[in-house]
């Protein structure tokens, strides 16, 4: 038995600084995999990730001569590489722990047997084969990004590949990958020298390549560097940078970089009288720059924190030359702001006409029209300002014809709120123009008044209902509209906000807003379901078990708040009342069971004069006592508590099957016994269906 230090570099051209991360980690866990399937017997495995590298590091525990001498495995070879090197005379078949069968036999050129194994270790003479075969596999399985072609090399790969280094120990591993044989070399920060580097053991990576080629290969450590180093850069300059707050920003220049130096520039104190998310779209977006805020009040300071990819012994011109670059960005959005001043925000208007929405569902006129006259139904429902929310959709797009937004398009909405405070619109319209975005992702901020609700709720259904009119469905992962974002938005605004709004209203007048352009027949019942799956998907991801959900989504209802009002009831009283819970899903089940049966239409009401047996009149009078405190308690949404009173009917119910022989030979008896049973089943149903639950 021997612990061998094993270790795969690809290096290549600059790889996409937004997905490296994830890339690095896609990388590692397919090695991982491929280690696994294989019953290598492993520790220690690092990941290392670079603008221009991905590796993977760990200990390999190994019992078996390695330098046995092998072929080159060819990555372009898909067929079984075995058959090329082992001889088909052989007696015998060994299993392997991952259920291959590989005959041993004579290789071509020299002797060997192929394999060994005992209880956990396997143990390969063809161990570079294997080496090779999962690293092919590993790269292979990274198809899920956009692929480029170079060369005359016919593989395709994230990007260009320079080199590929294979060590197990000081020991080569032969291979053949991407048009290239597995090599000794790597290569530095370009930035810096980008000289050759010569690996004679694995376990000098990665510090040959901070020694010899300003180099910090992993990721993580490289992330805490410019952390640290930014936060003392903010302090030197008198300011504070939350690096937590730009977690993007700082996961994109990680990735950006190889040899972290952090330095700070400024510009003049005029360019703050700019809007603000404007200067911060210059630095982050354009520039990749880190903010500066005061301590004291958090507001923004005329500096900016970047990372720089190199040494040098003149930094002062690196700094003049990144100053060089965000000035005229600041001069040009003055000259931008300048130009829109001429015109008020609803000048912008017959500009949307110029613009398609969607080839067959009009311009963005007609959408913010649409906007306009759903913002003032919803603001009907819920009770608010009808007119002011109907102007809050009239104008929530006149921005993003504005010279600013044409320039900088991440600050849509936040011009437009600065451009109604301008014309001196009210603040509650204002504050829409910017908020009926919102929220733009799973765990974005909710609109805060309910004027930018009803907005952000029209302008998301708008796009729903006219999308599913012309049959444009999202399927799988392809959503190139973001019509789940857009329901899940809906849903978690009329849930968090409690507003009262018919789910079913909704889609209905949304559509009806677009006439007759729509195609699709089914179309409010096709959204419908839609909205209803993304609830149960958006409750399952914050780990509600999935028969409460389906138990009260299976009692229908078009209030969504009524809809969360019962799966927090169900979730809490079946948590809490475990030994409960059992007897009424029991009851509950064994009057499903017979009123199914059974097959017989139960009457509306209860006969109470065909009432004859103590236990049945009993059950009648729980069942109307029950019925009253319901009715008032599901009208606040106290569902828990109306659980609590529909518990107690249990006793009355097992009474009433103990000494009630319900199929009586009278068929009207027989009917009225059945009707009672089934309005106590009613009873629960008016929260969720308890045979769905499981206990």
């Amino acid at each position: 038995m021997k612990v061998c230090t094993f270790l795969v570099e690809i290096g290549t051209e600059s790889l996409p600084s937004k997905i490296l991360k994830k890339l690095g980690k896609d990388f590692f866990y397919q090695i991982i995999s491929g280690f696994k399937k294989n019953n290598f017997v492993y520790d220690k495995v690092n990941w290392f990730a670079s603008s221009c590298r991905l590796a993977v590091k760990a200990n390999l525990i190994i019992k078996s001569d390695f330098n046995t001498k092998i072929a080159c495995v060819d990555q372009s070879d898909t067929g079984d590489t075995y058959d090329k090197y082992i001889n088909n005379t052989d007696t015998q078949i060994n299993h392997i722990v991952n259920n291959i069968n590989i005959r041993s036999g004579v290789c071509v050129n020299n002797v060997q047997r192929t394999l060994e194994c005992d209880k956990n270790i396997v143990i390969h003479k063809n161990l570079k084969y294997l080496l090779c075969k999962i690293i092919s596999s590993a790269l292979e399985k990274l198809n899920n990004y956009e692929m480029m072609r170079w060369s005359d090399i016919d593989i395709p790969f994230i990007r260009p590949v320079r080199t590929v280094t294979i060590l197990l120990d000081t020991y080569l591993i032969p291979g053949y990958f991407f048009g290239m044989k597995t090599d000794r070399v790597l290569y530095g920060n370009r930035c810096m020298e980008d000289d050759k580097i010569t690996l004679e053991h694995a376990d000098h990576y990665p510090d040959i390549l901070i020694k010899k080629g300003w180099v910090i290969a992993d990721y993580d450590i490289r992330k805490n560097i410019i952390c640290s180093e930014i936060e003392k850069e903010a302090r030197k300059i008198g300011g504070v940078v939350d690096v937590q707050d730009e977690k993007i920003l700082l996961e994109e220049v990680t990735s950006l970089v190889e040899w972290p130096v952090i330095l700070s520039g400024q510009f003049n104190n005029k360019f703050l009288a700019l809007p603000r998310e404007v200067i911060l779209h210059i630095m982050k977006y354009d520039q990749k720059y880190f903010p500066v805020y005061n301590v004291i009040d958090g507001v923004l300071l005329p500096y900016f924190i970047f990372v720089s990819n190199t040494i040098s012994d003149n930094y002062k011109k690196i700094i003049a030359g990144h100053e060089n670059v965000i000035i005229p960005r600041l001069m040009d959005a003055e000259f931008f702001l300048m130009q829109d001043n001429k015109c008020r925000l609803e000048d912008y208007i017959p500009k949307l006409n110029s613009v398609l929405f969607h080839s067959r569902l009009g311009t963005l006129r007609d959408k913010s029209w649409r906007i306009e006259e759903l913002s003032g139904w919803i603001a009907e429902k819920i009770g608010v300002d009808i007119e002011q929310t109907k102007r809050a959709g009239y104008l929530c797009k006149c921005d993003l014809m504005s010279n600013m937004v044409f320039e900088f398009p991440s600050a849509q909405g936040t011009i437009g709120m600065h451009y109604a405070r301008r014309d001196g619109e009210s603040e509650e319209i204002a504050l829409a123009q910017k908020e009926h975005y919102q929220p733009r992702f799973s765990k974005d901020t909710l609109p805060t008044t309910h004027i930018s609700c009803a907005v952000s709720i029209a302008d998301k259904m708008d796009t729903i209902s006219g999308i599913f009119g012309v049959k444009e469905l999202p399927k799988g992962n392809r959503d190139p509209f973001a019509l789940k974002r857009s329901a899940i938005g809906i849903l978690r605004i009329l849930i968090y906000k409690k507003l009262p709004i018919n789910l079913f209203d909704l889609i209905q007048k949304s559509v009806k807003l677009y006439g007759s352009q729509l195609i699709n027949t089914t179309v409010i019942n096709d959204i419908h379901n839609f909205m209803c799956n993304r609830l149960l998907s958006w409750y399952t991801s914050r780990g509600y078990k999935l028969d409460v959900i389906k138990a009260v989504l299976s009692v229908k209802s078009d209030s969504v708040v009524d809809i969360d009002a019962r799966i927090q009831a169900v979730t809490d009283f079946f948590r809490l009342h475990k030994e409960e819970n059992v007897k009424v899903n029991l009851i509950y089940k064994r009057i499903s069971n017979i009123l199914l049966k059974k097959k017989i239409s139960c009457n509306e009401d209860v006969q109470y004069f065909l009432l004859k047996i103590p236990e049945e009149i009993c059950l009648a009078m729980e069942v109307i006592s029950i019925e009253k405190r319901l009715q008032v308690l599901c009208m606040h949404h106290r569902y828990y508590d109306a659980l609590t009173a529909a518990i107690t009917i249990t006793s009355a119910v097992n009474a009433f099957f103990d000494n009630v022989i319900i199929m009586d030979e009278n068929e009207d008896i027989k009917i009225n016994r059945l009707t009672l049973l089934n309005k106590v089943k009613n009873l629960f149903l008016r929260i969720a269906d308890i045979a769905l639950l499981k206990f």
